[in-house]
């Protein structure tokens, strides 16, 4: 498709992204929080999007099959809480064990199995109709550092990745909605800041 130049360098009202520059160290979980507000939800059937980007740069072995010294993936998932999600994926890896949490897969364009195999990542979940689960659910992305064992002595001891979430509900407009997304999904992001804040 064309590229949306009002949407290029900021924001619009029905297409929200957000972005992080982090660094995760081996055998560790990076827990995202979406601030998906309530409107994302609301009003008649039509097509809402959730997109998860995320791209590395690990260093390589081009002489293997498995040519990735560091593997970093990501997983959408819904829960009620952070702690639950915190609690689910920390118990596989006290367990020494690859993380067994399922992904949200309705509505998703490319399986964790498929995108984990390289180092830019992305998939997009459509919500048509969202049913009580998804309405009544928090949303994560969780980061996830699983390095092969013969990568150890190539990877870094922090591995730096990009994470980008694109909320759009782009048809709101015909339906006689305004749904305001970036106005609502700073306003979550400023609350949880004062929150923290007072704590």
């Amino acid at each position: 498709g064309l590229v949306d130049r009002s949407a290029l360098y900021r924001s619009l009202e029905d297409c929200v992204t957000l972005w992080a520059n982090e660094s995760i160290e081996n055998r560790r979980h990076h827990f995202f929080e979406i601030p998906v507000p309530d409107e994302f939800w609301m009003g008649s059937r039509r097509t809402r999007e959730i997109t998860v980007s995320l791209a590395y740069r690990p260093p390589v072995r081009t002489t293997r099959m498995d040519y990735r010294a560091a593997s970093i993936s990501f997983k959408l998932v819904q829960a009620n809480s952070l702690d639950d999600v915190a609690q689910w994926f920390n118990v596989s890896t006290e367990r020494d064990e690859e993380t067994r949490v399922k992904e949200r897969d309705s509505g998703r364009t490319i399986s964790e199995t498929v995108r984990s195999k390289g180092s830019v990542q992305a998939s997009t979940w459509t919500f048509t109709q969202p049913s009580s689960p998804v309405l009544n659910s928090s949303w994560f992305v969780v980061v996830t550092r699983n390095d092969p064992v013969w990568g150890l002595n190539l990877s870094y001891d922090r591995e730096s990745y990009a994470l980008v979430v694109t909320l759009a509900d782009r048809l709101a407009q015909q339906t006689r909605l305004f749904p305001q997304l970036y106005t609502r999904v700073e306003a979550r992001i400023r609350a949880q800041v004062r929150a923290r804040a007072t704590r």
